[in-house]
């Protein structure tokens, strides 16, 4: 019976009837309560469509599919790996015109001893010479497969076409493959550092930065590691050259360490490095090592004339330099690159390849490449149909290529463009300051119409200056909450450590703007937190307040300040675009029928907005995810983890921080109270006379007439009264009194008896806590007087609330952005532009769901609270900057901010984006996923080392007419 109980099936049919009991229960209940047929019906349909929710829950949440076995799981994991590689290596080959009209004929020599192994461990048959037919790049594979040890080593000169074998060897090999075989996967060694890393934990660490589902761990490895170790994996290891040369020896003791038999090994390098590696006798054992050849001068003057334009005299533009070159010139076209390099510039109608052979212009080699090199660009953008000026163009890519120098040897991204990184090249300040503006526009483009047009739905400034000064405060707040309470990377540890030092800091911030608010403005009242007169100085640390209180959230949900690019996390799910479908439009039926039933214009037009943008994003399909695909049910654990983990942290930290800041001005106000001069009973200060009633409550009387205001504002259930001329915003005045003023103690609040219109209002007490306020200082001293622990109690309760308010948001916002907080396959991806229009479209998605839940939050505070609490509209204010600060801290969000800083110093042009894919398309960068890299080191080198400008290049976007192109940013 026990063993029966705990089948699922049976349990599910157990929680079934439980809940129909309950509901009939629950009629019963009502309908003796004599709640009416109507009201009965109503909670009956409430609790139902409750139930109905948590068994959709509960059933999305139910996984069917079975677990692949580990072997399945890889070689499923080595196709998907297999696919990517080939439609990232033939897009490049295509780019560098590797087929027009066919591969250069390179052909090579076998080595023997100091650069290869004396005695090959392997025995087997010699790898055998180059024939006739094996003089060309694709017949490379043949050559590896020939090697018994399953190792070998490409030599060759600087731009001997190394890495273009490199590639041919991949895509021959991919070609070849079947599944469930070995993938080739190509690895420029300048980001290992052999010293420190051994060779396997680099390879699988690259592996599962570039290839985000093999980041996935199973047991104590991730799947990189898996496929390493299971042989599934070929590294072709291009340039040991630019290794530091006194890592040589180390890098080759960890190849022959660490490689065997399941691991083989495709290594480049150049002649020069490799001899100087091999001088002490160390070699890559068991490897057979070619050296290519340079080019002899037919095959490279039959390709350059086959791809030149036409002369006048029947020829090409090549014929008559190369029918009697000079020797420089002969020399340089032994390269491949060079006479790559040679074909783009030359193609150039305003161009003559004659003029290589005039020895005082290009007396050696070296020239006439340096020549090449710094043609190249201007070359490469100068045809009719190009949108930038070659000159501005050649400007950009200098100061890109010296921005993308690696700041230090051993750092993976050495030579690579990444576009999510590009913040990391404006200086420090500029890198929080930046997201930190954004974040502040984002806010405010919403923020400022809500409080001059939402009808009280938030609270507005009582003078533009104040809110200037708010925004400056919030804008300070942000800058210290990236710089010191968010994680620097989405793989920073985020366990209870580092939130205890996130909390400890957090604290600290809130203490110091605790004192300021002592100093200048204590709260001699108490602690309100909406329609008070609020100095100039109190707009500033509450901003303040704010910034940090965003920034906390937003670190609890582990927003990086370095994130990685997003991917829609229904992108690889077969249901999770109808699901988002039909939850964009539950939510968009959900606004209607809240602005139809209640006039809540704000909360409706947030779910129309946010059903919108969830439609919109499940009609594109986006890049995909870097994780294993993610259904409902994975999106919904994550929501409940980060739930639990947002709203405990995020209340801890909340109450912690708001009880430090009213305990701190409390002790402030409590100084300045019990420290102010003694005044007598029925003593008259400044045209107010002291009173004391028989119980000793304390009141004060004027003895002039003064002229007070009835004011009102939406958000508050009763109007307040304020004396005239005082500075604070209000929805509008419902009359004004001039006479004798009173202001006395009723109903535990300040108050004063109404004499004026309305008349509804008239003989009532209103309240009066802005009067007080507005009191001279030795009568309001007096007036407040109470026992020390009364005073920090009124200062720490309202926050304390607003503590828990705190915990309640942005536990919403965490479960929102750790549930949607998918990493981009950037190794997978169509290219860099489509891997940015999808972290766009994620972000937006999640921010305006993050903003949806911290509405429905607010309003479920409003429903328990009273319109008059001392919240007042703090949860309206705090649940706007949820959904729009967030967007500047993507990597979306991140890179505008660079982007402008680029464009004006003139670093770079507006359209950015654009720019490096028209780049791409014309050959100077080559494309690996998400990624650009320069076509060559040399070329990257040459930039880099260029003076960037040799005059004013004019504006910083210079640009022909164009139509943009699609998607373009």
């Amino acid at each position: 019976m026990w063993a029966a109980l705990r089948e699922t099936r049976v349990q599910r049919r157990i929680g079934f009837c439980a809940v129909a009991a309950s509901l009939v229960a629950l009629a019963a209940a009502l309908s003796r309560r004599g709640g009416g047929a109507d009201t009965t019906s109503m909670w009956i349909s409430a609790v139902s469509a409750f139930v109905s929710l948590c068994a959709f829950t509960a059933d999305l949440l139910r996984d069917t599919a079975p677990a692949p076995s580990g072997a399945a799981r890889r070689r499923q994991a080595a196709d998907d790996l297999a696919e990517a590689v080939h439609t990232q290596w033939s897009d490049e080959a295509r780019l560098r015109r590797l087929q027009d009209p066919e591969p250069l004929n390179v052909t090579w020599t076998r080595a023997g001893p100091p650069l290869a192994d004396r005695r090959p461990l392997r025995r087997g048959p010699a790898l055998p010479e180059p024939r006739d037919g094996d003089q060309r790049l694709d017949r490379i594979v043949e050559t590896f497969r020939a090697v018994p040890s399953g190792r070998l080593v490409v030599l060759g000169e600087p731009g001997a076409g190394k890495t273009v074998l490199a590639v041919q060897f991949v895509l021959g090999t991919l070609a070849a493959r079947r599944p469930g075989g070995p993938v080739p996967i190509l690895f420029p060694l300048a980001g290992w550092d052999p010293r420190h890393v051994p060779l396997r934990q680099w390879l699988a660490e690259r592996l599962a930065a570039e290839y985000r589902p093999l980041a996935a761990v199973a047991g104590e490895r991730t799947l990189a590691r898996e496929l390493l170790d299971a042989g599934l994996v070929l590294p072709v290891l291009d340039g040991f050259d630019e290794l530091p040369a006194a890592t040589h020896g180390t890098a080759l003791g960890r190849l022959n360490g660490e490689l065997d038999d399941r691991l083989p090994v495709v290594l480049t390098c150049r002649t020069t490095d490799w001899t100087r590696a091999t001088s002490g006798g160390a070699v890559l054992t068991s490897a057979d090592v070619v050296r290519l050849r340079p080019l002899d001068l037919p095959t490279a003057r039959d390709h350059l004339v086959s791809t030149a334009r036409a002369h006048p005299d029947g020829g090409t533009v090549w014929t008559r330099p190369l029918a009697a070159p000079t020797a420089p010139l002969a020399e340089v076209l032994g390269s491949p690159l060079m006479v790559s390099l040679a074909r783009t510039v030359y193609a150039d109608a305003s161009r003559d390849p004659s003029e290589l052979l005039d020895p005082d212009t290009f007396p050696t080699a070296e020239r006439i490449e340096e020549h090449l090199l710094d043609a190249f660009v201007p070359a490469a953008f100068a045809d009719a149909d190009s949108t930038w000026r070659p000159g501005a163009a050649h400007q950009w890519l200098c100061h890109l290529a010296r921005d993308l120098a690696p700041r230090r040897p051993g750092t993976s991204t050495a030579w690579r463009l990444a576009w999510w990184e590009l913040p990391a090249v404006m200086p420090a300040a500029l890198r929080v300051v930046g997201p930190a503006l954004l974040a502040l526009a984002a806010t405010a483009a919403l923020l400022v119409p809500l409080a001059v047009y939402g009808r009280g739905v938030v609270g507005n400034w009582d003078h533009p200056l104040s809110a200037v000064v708010n925004l400056a405060g919030l804008l300070t707040g942000l800058c210290f909450g990236l710089a010191r309470l968010l994680p620097a990377t989405a793989t920073s540890p985020q366990g209870p450590r580092r939130l205890a030092r996130m909390a400890l800091r957090m604290t600290a911030a809130a203490a110091i703007v605790a004192v300021a608010l002592g100093v200048l403005v204590p709260p001699l009242v108490s602690s309100r937190l909406g329609a008070v007169i609020t100095p100039r100085a109190t707009w500033y640390l509450n901003g303040c307040c704010f910034g940090l209180i965003l920034s906390m959230m937003f670190a609890v949900a582990g927003l990086p300040r370095r994130p990685l690019p997003l991917a829609l996390p229904w992108a690889g799910s077969p249901s999770g675009p109808t699901a988002l479908r039909a939850l964009g439009a539950l939510v968009v039926f959900t606004g209607l029928a809240v602005h139809g039933y209640a006039d809540a214009a704000v909360p409706a037009g947030t779910c129309v907005v946010a059903g919108l943008l969830l439609v919109a994003a499940s009609l594109r399909r986006g890049e995909r995810a870097a994780a294993p695909c993610t259904g409902p049910a994975d999106v919904l654990r994550g929501f409940r983890r980060g739930l639990v983990r947002g709203f405990v942290a995020c209340t801890l930290i909340g109450v912690t921080g708001s009880a430090v800041v009213g305990g701190v001005t409390g002790a402030f106000a409590a100084y300045e109270i019990h420290s102010a001069r003694p005044a007598a009973t029925g003593e008259v200060i400044e045209g107010w006379r002291l009173e004391r009633t028989p119980d000793g409550a304390r009141s004060v009387r004027s003895t002039r007439p003064r002229q007070v205001v009835l004011a009102e504002r939406t958000a508050l259930a009763r109007p307040f009264a304020v004396m005239a001329g005082a500075r604070i915003w209000a929805d509008g005045k419902l009359g004004t009194y001039t006479g004798e003023v009173r202001v006395h103690r009723a109903d535990g609040r300040w108050a004063m008896d109404w004499r004026g219109g309305p008349e509804r209002w008239r003989g009532k007490p209103v309240d009066a806590h802005n009067v007080v306020v507005a009191l001279p200082e030795p009568v309001r001293l007096w007036l407040v007087h109470r026992p020390v622990g009364a005073v920090i109690r009124d200062a720490v309760v309202p926050l304390v609330a607003f503590g828990a308010l705190i915990g309640a948001i942005g536990g919403s916002a965490a479960g929102v952005y750790r549930a949607l907080n998918t990493p981009s396959d950037t190794i997978r991806a169509a290219g860099p532009q489509s891997t940015l229009r999808t972290d766009r479209a994620a972000t937006l998605v999640r921010g305006a769901l993050a903003a949806l839940l911290a509405g429905a939050v607010c309003l479920v505070v409003i429903s328990l609270t009273s319109r008059g609490s001392a919240l007042g509209t703090m949860h309206t204010e705090l649940w706007v900057p949820v959904g729009t600060s967030a967007l500047a801290l993507s990597a979306w969000g991140r890179l505008g901010a660079a982007r402008i800083w680029l464009a004006v110093t003139g670093r770079a042009p507006w359209r950015l984006m654009r720019f490096l894919a028209d780049a791409h398309r014309r050959g100077v960068l080559r494309q690996s996923g998400a990624h650009y890299e320069f076509r060559h080191l040399r070329l990257h080198q040459r930039l880099a080392g260029r003076p960037a400008t040799t005059g004013t290049p004019g504006p910083p976007d210079p640009v022909r007419e164009a139509a943009p192109a699609d998607g373009a940013v």
